[in-house]
C-alpha cells in the first residue's frame, strides 16, 4: 500500500514541525512537500504522466496561492484520476463559512492547525491513527 502524504504548506516552520512529529513517531508514511497550489497540481500531473504512485492523501493549507484552496479542491475532484484522493484542509483559523466552502468543494476533512506543541503531537497522532490505521485508502 502506498503511504505517501503530499502536503501543500508554504510555511517552513510548519513543514519542519510536521516532518519532525512524523519522524519522532516512527511513522511509516512518506511526506512530500510543495509550497503553492500550482506546484501541487504540477506534481500530481507529473505523477500521472510518469505513471508513478499518486499520494494516498493530500494535506492542503487553506491559505494558498495562486489558486485558492476551493479552486484546488474543485480541480482535483473533477479529475477522474485524482478525485479519489482524500484531501484534508488545514487552517489556522476556523470560520463556519470557510469550513462549509471547503466541504462543498470536495474536502474530506477540515482541521484547525494546532496552537501548541502538545496539541500538535496529539492532533498528528490522531490524524495518523485515523487515516492510516482506521480507514482504507486507495
Amino acid at each position: 500500500m502506498n503511504r505517501t502524504i503530499l502536503m501543500l504548506e508554504h510555511d517552513d516552520d510548519d513543514r519542519y514541525i510536521t516532518q519532525a512529529v512524523f519522524d519522532e513517531g516512527n511513522v511509516d508514511v512518506s511526506l512530500e512537500f510543495v509550497t503553492n497550489s500550482q506546484d501541487l497540481l504540477n506534481h500530481l500531473q507529473a505523477s500521472k504522466a510518469r505513471r508513478t504512485a499518486l499520494p494516498s492523501l493530500i494535506l492542503l493549507n487553506y491559505h494558498t496561492y495562486p489558486l485558492s484552496a476551493s479552486e484546488v479542491l474543485k480541480t482535483l475532484k473533477a479529475d477522474p484520476a485524482l478525485g479519489h484522493i482524500p484531501v484534508v484542509v488545514l487552517s489556522g483559523s476556523v470560520r463556519p463559512d470557510i469550513v462549509q466552502e471547503c466541504y462543498a468543494s470536495g474536502a474530506s476533512s477540515f482541521i484547525q492547525k494546532p496552537s501548541s506543541s502538545g496539541e500538535t503531537n496529539a492532533k498528528i497522532t490522531n490524524f495518523i491513527r485515523y487515516w492510516f490505521e482506521t480507514v482504507e485508502l486507495a
